[in-house]
């Protein structure tokens, strides 16, 4: 966790250090760039790797190396549509493309060996993985600003960073399993639940929190774009560093509560939404207050939209930091279609909320309060759903069968 904490650190330290270098325009260019890369990067391995964290040994050589090439795969083909993209509108040059394609792989690559050294319990290598991927990014990040401060040098800096990260973790993969390995095909058969449900909402999920900067990088500039970007990496700071720290422990334990005791899982989730909140609500509006007082000062007077937009961020930073931990209890109670039908929900909500600004109806002050309120509903109906799916596990009221006053005294004979 120490290890984790300090490359979340280097990471803030590192995106501080690129708006400061870099400039607006630049790092918002980025920043959009950036949520392809992530968006792509992240889901190309449709699960697979997940499902190797749980798999037999022979099954999750096989899912890993299939995730692998899916990796690839993805990469090669976003490649592929930028440049027919940028041939055809010129919205993106050949070396934005080249760069674009890198970081995809690198991220996807990295992403995969994360999971495969989490299947191994190399804890601290995967930490380890994430500190030199952050570490490598600004060593890289500083030494190419001089040659050209662009959007493309910054995602050349993050591909170089994952593909170390990822060389990292496969450099001390164990030994494979011998014999022959189980066919591709029926290996993906047994784990086709991660296929159809699994990785569709990580697709729909990815898609909906990388939306608001593709949105505004598109719609607004890259100025708006950066300033959204750093609200949001800054405002996601206390989750990165102590609520998906706390989601397997108290996944863990909910789903063992789940086993053996319905009733006390339903008090848990309760007790640790409540304490979440209000944990988040406070150091969310603590952080969101002292970056709209610092920004101008430390950053520049022209990074003054990044603390105005994290200050309308709090509520849905707030909620998300709440529930995003306790989120998998939906999949510990079998409401997988549940939660794939919710992150659609999401999808479409933040759709809807930044349509009026693509249309030019409403500002980007206006278009981020109103993505802050729907959030929190969003998030509130995630919080109805778990409830109502936790009250289903719990152990039916034994029932009576009273006997009518006017038949008291009478041998009940059932029909």
């Amino acid at each position: 966790m120490a290890l984790l904490a300090l490359a979340q650190a280097v990471n803030l330290g590192w995106v501080l250090l690129a708006t400061r270098l870099y400039g607006p325009d630049a790092f918002g260019r980025y920043a959009t760039l950036f949520a392809v890369a992530a968006l792509v990067g992240g889901a190309s391995a449709l699960r697979l790797d997940v499902a190797a964290t749980t798999a037999t040994d022979r099954d999750a050589v096989v899912l890993l190396r299939t995730a692998v090439r899916f990796n690839l795969a993805g990469a090669a083909l976003l490649v592929v549509g930028a440049a027919v993209l940028g041939g055809a509108t010129g919205w993106i040059t050949p070396l934005e493309v080249l760069t674009l394609g890198a970081s995809t792989a690198a991220l996807g690559l990295a992403t995969t060996m994360v999971f495969a050294r989490t299947r191994d319990r190399r804890y601290s290598l995967v930490a380890g993985g994430k500190l030199v991927s952050a570490v490598v990014c600004v060593v890289v990040q500083i030494a190419l600003v001089p040659v050209a401060p662009t959007a493309s040098t910054l995602l050349a800096s993050v591909a170089a960073g994952y593909t170390a990260s990822a060389l990292l973790l496969c450099r001390f993969r164990p030994s494979p399993p011998s014999g022959a390995l189980p066919g591709t095909r029926r290996v993906l058969g047994r784990h086709r639940a991660f296929l159809v449900a699994s990785a569709p909402a990580n697709l729909v999920g990815a898609v909906a929190s990388n939306l608001p900067v593709l949105v505004v990088g598109t719609a607004l500039g890259g100025a708006a774009a950066a300033d959204v970007a750093l609200a949001l990496r800054l405002g996601q700071l206390p989750s990165a560093l102590f609520g998906q720290a706390l989601m397997p422990m108290l996944f863990g334990e909910i789903a063992h509560q789940l086993r053996s005791s319905p009733a006390t899982a339903a008090r848990s989730y309760g007790r640790a939404l409540v304490r979440l909140a209000v944990v988040g609500l406070l150091s969310l509006t603590a952080l969101a207050l002292g970056a709209w007082a610092v920004a101008p000062t430390v950053l520049g007077a022209e990074w003054t939209g990044a603390g105005v937009a994290l200050l309308l961020l709090v509520p849905a930073l707030a909620a998300q930091f709440a529930v995003t931990p306790l989120s998998l209890t939906l999949n510990a109670t079998g409401r997988t279609g549940q939660q794939l039908a919710w992150d659609v929900l999401r999808l479409v909500a933040t759709g809807v909320v930044f349509l009026p600004g693509v249309l030019g109806w409403l500002g980007l002050s206006a278009c981020l309060a109103l993505y802050s309120a729907v959030t929190v509903l969003v998030y509130g109906v995630h919080v109805v759903l778990v409830r109502a799916a936790l009250g289903a596990h719990l152990p039916a009221e034994p029932t009576t069968d009273a006997t009518p006053p006017e038949r008291a005294g009478r041998e009940h004979v059932p029909a």
